[in-house]
């Protein structure tokens, strides 16, 4: 009978005990909610699905590939991503090792000479009072409310979005490369083209001023066609300036000082792979890395949430201590050395926090909620850059047929005048004329295909570059 009382009494003060700590939790208060990040539509099917990983290497241009592959090693955008991965690798091991025992060990020792030394009439005193100990200390966490578990997987999501973040990094560099590139390569071939026209004025000058000389045109007649030459002759100045440019920007990409690449010319420019896309599909959604960063962060202000609402709750520790003591006292106590054990539970209620909790819980709500105004920004402003660039990629696509056309009647004209010189029927000036109105017409293609080129790479960046989420 007496047992049964006693085990009731112990239920009963369990009991009290554990509404006593569940009444002591802080109230959450009044907090705003939680938003959702949109759910936008589109269509099922393929569009990101279809791009590469590395689509530059497509072209199959050594010299592009070598300029992609400095810039992105010597990338400055890179190495800052690469060092905030390592502060969240260490800060994941800090809030890892929260969680787990803490152990330590501590020595003290004290040594005091006094004079006079100690009076006592019943032992001979002497003048040194010796106190020394050691011990070693332990102390354990229970997270029984998860705030650890929340603030580790807090410091997950934000290194992966640092993860996510290199990656998009790695993409824009890698098109900012090849833009720079397919500008460089429709230059030096416009200048090859502006020096063909030089030439040909060249002809037509000699050639009028044969007739001139002949009686058979005017003297004025050579004006308009050295004006013509000189207009050549600044175009073929401009050229050279905005190629000395462009070798800069790519130098300056690729990790070296602007006139590294002085000299140097690019390949011809190559054929523009076909990319069997007409619209952007719900697949984009998880192909870019910037919308995966985005998403990663919103994870991770989830759980700090989490983890902030835990800390309403009480904080259980437990602590050990084992040592020993030593003193020697003026002769009085002499060489005592003892040993010490102590366990000591703690128990942290937060009962009165004079709404410091609610207001941090409220700060960290509100981070949650401007991360996914962050979130849905992020995607819509790729959804629009994608579009975009599906757009830009088959608008010109279309006009390749055109431009075949425009370039095969050049060449007939060119071939008709040719002929009507070799029956005698024309002096040649008219077959110049042709030829330079061709050459104008390639001038044209050039940056036609230059075009093409840079949207076919924007394409393919702007469709997530061919990544993956692990």
């Amino acid at each position: 009978m007496e047992s049964a009382m006693k085990s009731n009494i112990a239920k009963r003060g369990i009991c009290i005990i554990a509404v006593s700590v569940l009444a002591a939790c802080a109230q959450f208060g009044k907090q705003a909610p939680l938003e959702e990040p949109t759910v936008y539509s589109l269509s099922d099917g393929k569009s990101a699905s279809l791009i590469q990983d590395g689509w530059w290497l497509q072209l199959k241009d050594n010299k592009l590939n070598q300029l992609v592959a400095q810039a992105i090693q010597a990338s400055t955008d890179l190495r800052i991503a690469k060092a905030r991965f390592e502060q969240a690798q260490a800060q994941l091991g800090i809030t890892e090792a929260a969680g787990k025992t803490q152990i330590g060990m501590s020595a003290r020792g004290v040594g005091m000479y006094v004079a006079p030394k100690p009076a006592s009439s019943r032992i001979d005193t002497d003048h040194t009072l010796l106190l020394a100990n050691a011990a070693v200390q332990g102390s354990w966490t229970f997270d029984f409310w998860g705030k650890n578990r929340e603030q580790i997987a807090a410091v997950l999501g934000r290194r992966q979005a640092i993860l996510y973040e290199a990656h998009q990094a790695r993409i824009e560099l890698a098109n900012a490369v090849a833009k720079q590139y397919f500008i460089w390569q429709a230059l030096s071939e416009r200048q090859a083209l502006v020096q063909e026209r030089i030439d040909l004025s060249e002809k037509m000058q000699q050639l009028v001023s044969r007739r001139i000389h002949a009686n058979l045109m005017p003297a004025q007649s050579l004006y308009p066609i050295e004006l013509v030459t000189q207009q050549l002759q600044l175009e073929k100045t401009s050229l050279e300036q905005q190629i000395a440019k462009v070798r800069h920007a790519l130098a300056v990409l690729s990790g070296n000082v602007p006139g590294a690449l002085s000299g140097q010319e690019p390949s011809r420019m190559g054929v523009v792979p076909v990319v069997p896309v007409n619209k952007i599909h719900a697949d984009l959604l998880a192909a870019r890395p910037d919308i995966a960063a985005q998403k990663s962060l919103l994870e991770s202000k989830l759980h700090t949430v989490k983890s902030t609402e835990a800390e309403f709750y009480p904080n259980i520790e437990l602590k050990a201590l084992a040592g020993l003591g030593h003193i020697d006292a003026f002769n009085v106590v002499r060489g005592k050395t003892s040993g010490m054990l102590g366990i000591v539970p703690a128990i942290n209620l937060p009962i009165f926090t004079s709404g410091a909790l609610q207001s941090k819980l409220a700060g960290k709500r509100a981070e949650y909620n401007e991360q996914v105004a962050v979130y849905d920004q992020t995607v819509l402003n790729a959804m629009r850059s994608a579009a975009d660039a599906v757009v830009d990629y088959q608008s010109l696509q279309s006009k390749q047929s055109t431009w075949d056309k425009m370039l095969k009647i050049s060449e007939k004209s060119v071939k008709n005048a040719q002929g009507r010189v070799r029956a005698g029927l024309d002096n040649g000036l008219s077959a110049l004329q042709k030829q330079d109105d061709m050459l104008q017409v390639e001038m044209q293609l050039v940056q036609y295909q230059s075009e093409r080129l840079i949207a076919w790479s924007n394409l393919n960046a702007q469709l997530g570059g061919g990544f993956k989420t692990q």
